[in-house]
């Protein structure tokens, strides 16, 4: 599914590139200046990608209780032979 995300942002950072270089061409302010001075005004790529992977915390991270019952839970599930069995 990530993979997906992460194609999704490429196609709109493509589209959105297009678009910026058309816009880039034709729109001014009141002044005569461009309406955006960069393309990161305009579409924050990073910021996009940053959205579809969520940083994933370290075990350091996380509250240490609920660390040691997801690790008691996968040691009963592998002790049953499965999930959910």
């Amino acid at each position: 599914m990530e993979a997906y995300s992460l194609k999704q942002v490429d196609e709109t950072f493509k589209r959105r590139d297009l678009a910026w270089s058309i816009l880039a061409a034709k729109s001014t302010n009141k002044n005569g200046e461009p309406l955006y001075k960069s393309f990161d005004e305009f579409f924050d790529y990073p910021k996009a990608l940053a959205k579809v992977s969520k940083l994933k915390q370290t075990e350091n991270e996380m509250n240490p209780e609920l660390v040691r019952i997801a690790k008691r839970v996968a040691e009963y599930r592998r002790m049953k032979g499965g999930e959910g069995k």
